[in-house]
């Protein structure tokens, strides 16, 4: 650090060596997915502390500090809201608009209340009542109110459209292999990123969604990521 300059301290999981990022130690609590817009411009007045320790390490230091919230529950759901049923928090938000569930093969299966309202992958609360499922959300089309389904086999993809990428520290010459997180949590992926943004995995992911981060790793170091088509 600088002396005199001033810097911003964060709680997030996750460390910096040499003006690069990477996992946290504890990779259990590791929160390096949600900071792929991160710069070098950012990262040198960013601190994260607790990214050499893990979570149990860090209620002992909280107690021996006296902080009140040492032994707090782990939040859940949204932050800073907790948990909460999506569907009835985004009707507060999105009107209901009824439109169709249309299996793949083209069949109509039944109606919904709102495309927005479900997620790639959901199974529960579609209420198709025609035999031949389970039916999963497969994709949506959001300007005809429209939401596909199909079965388990058609959630899985192998090759998807990246944008708006951004690097942590300069980028990399592509094509990469290098390992993709497409969701928070998810297992790191084997993956090719070409010129054009297409990211190819070795291994099908299951529900790719439109909308989500995909992040890019090599190593335990975060590069950056985009935003899945």
């Amino acid at each position: 650090m600088k002396e005199g300059a001033n810097y911003i301290a964060t709680g997030h999981y996750v460390r910096v060596k040499n003006g690069r990022l990477f996992v946290a130690k504890d990779k259990n609590k590791d929160q390096s997915y949600f900071l792929w817009t991160l710069k070098q411009k950012h990262l040198e007045k960013c601190l994260f502390p607790i990214g050499e320790y893990t979570k149990p390490e860090v209620r002992k230091l909280a107690k021996k500090f006296g902080l009140p919230n040492h032994d707090k529950k782990d939040s859940q759901g949204v932050c800073f809201i907790g948990p909460l049923d999506m569907k009835s928090f985004l009707q507060t938000k999105i009107k209901p608009k009824l439109g169709k569930i249309i299996h793949l093969d083209g069949r109509t299966l039944g109606a919904h209340d709102g495309v927005y309202y479900y997620t790639i992958g959901q199974r529960h609360g579609l209420n198709i009542g025609i035999g031949g499922g389970p039916y999963f959300v497969v994709s949506k089309d959001v300007k005809k109110n429209i939401i596909y389904v199909g079965g388990e086999k058609d959630l899985l993809n192998k090759k998807t459209k990246i944008s708006e990428i951004s690097w942590v520290n300069g980028g990399l010459k592509l094509p990469a292999q290098l390992d993709a997180r497409l969701r928070y949590r998810a297992g790191l992926k084997k993956a090719v990123l070409k010129k054009n943004g297409e990211l190819e995995l070795e291994k099908p992911e299951r529900a790719v969604t439109a909308g989500q981060s995909a992040v890019f790793y090599r190593k335990g170091e975060l590069l950056g990521g985009g935003i899945i088509q």
